[in-house]
């Protein structure tokens, strides 16, 4: 069941395959592929979900017939007519949704492909009732195999870590602005140059472990009180980090050349000017809902920029997750409560959750 997270994010994503407000453009991940994957799921989440036969027999002349073509049968052609990514170097990187990867492998054992095109054509009616049987057996074949314990522990199983993720952030943005009634957010990617676009995922994780290490020691993150950051991986750009920086707003200003700063520590650094960096804040005017800059407790439309761009790193694995050497997503540790003989805060005018 898709809950309002990931119905926001595919209406983000998928409205004109554009970047996400106040997220930035480089090391996203092809929205247009997310776009073709949500629309492949919806299409076998809709044919298993039809009923009856998805072809027919129209007979002809002198023992001649040809297929009528039914709803089902309509929507297992659009299946087959979409460009679902199967080689093997997309599979050695990514696992797809249940729902498409059942489709991909059937679609290969079964020779679908081959028997589509010539159910249009005109047969003898032997042939022509053998070609619907075994298209209208393949259609119930799918429809029975979702049904299975087997594959809706599949199913559970690989959305429950997208959905745990984007509570887990929320909940501790929150606890973040709880904490500090400002917030100054950063949102920098950081990826590797093109003649360094090869590096393994064991080299990108000792270079964000060894970031997040020195951060502890270095005057440039004194103020950081929090950070998010996730694992991703492009055609082009190879391993890349999207990485959200969460500063005490009331001790720090100036966050494009903080951003700055932190992106040009990343290629000196820690990769030795292997790396790369995108300062999404020095874009931030364009973003009509912007959720990175200086954030205030009480600036609902701020937070709420800030809760789509979170949306956009929880969701992005919906229907194309990349497999990871450990952990492909991680936060900073909660902040120690606030004192409680400090002044109370009022509450906030509006508390809307993406829940």
């Amino acid at each position: 069941m898709v809950d309002v997270g990931e119905e926001r994010f595919m209406a983000l994503a998928c409205k004109e395959a554009v970047a996400v407000e106040g997220v930035g453009e480089m090391g996203s991940l092809d929205l247009k592929l997310i776009c073709l994957l949500n629309n492949s799921s919806a299409l076998v989440q809709e044919l298993i979900e039809s009923t009856g036969d998805a072809f027919g027999i129209t007979p002809k002349a002198d023992g001649i017939a040809c297929l009528s073509v039914n709803k089902p049968g309509r929507i297992l052609k659009k299946i087959a007519n979409m460009s679902i990514p199967d080689d093997p170097r997309f599979n050695a990187l990514y696992k797809l949704e249940p729902y498409i990867e059942m489709v991909v492998n059937r679609f290969k054992e079964c020779g679908v492909h081959q028997v589509l095109p010539a159910a249009s054509l005109d047969a003898y009616v032997d042939t022509a009732v053998l070609r619907m049987n075994y298209l209208n057996d393949f259609v119930e074949a799918l429809r029975q195999e979702v049904k299975s314990t087997r594959f809706q522990s599949k199913l559970n199983s690989y959305h429950r870590s997208s959905n745990k993720n984007y509570k887990e952030l929320m909940k501790y943005v929150e606890v973040l602005f709880e904490r500090y009634s400002r917030l100054l957010v950063l949102r920098v990617d950081l990826s590797y140059s093109k003649e360094n676009s090869n590096v393994t995922q064991a080299e990108a994780k000792r270079d964000r472990e060894r970031l997040f290490q020195n951060a502890r020691s270095n005057n440039l993150f004194d103020a950081m009180v929090g950070y998010i950051w996730k694992l991703e991986h492009g055609p082009e750009k190879g391993f890349h980090y999207h990485v959200m920086f969460f500063f005490d707003g009331a001790r720090v200003r100036e966050d494009v050349t903080l951003a700055m700063r932190i992106g040009q520590y990343w290629m000196d650094v820690i990769t030795k000017g292997r790396g790369l960096y995108f300062n999404c804040n020095a874009d931030k005017r364009k973003y009509r809902k912007c959720g990175i800059g200086m954030l205030n407790y009480y600036d609902e439309t701020l937070r709420e920029g800030l809760r789509e761009a979170l949306v956009y790193l929880a969701k992005t694995d919906l229907f194309m997750k990349l497999q990871t050497e450990g952990r492909g997503m991680g936060k900073g540790l909660y902040p120690s409560p606030k004192d409680p003989r400090g002044r109370p805060r009022a509450a906030s005018l509006s508390k809307k959750r993406i829940t």
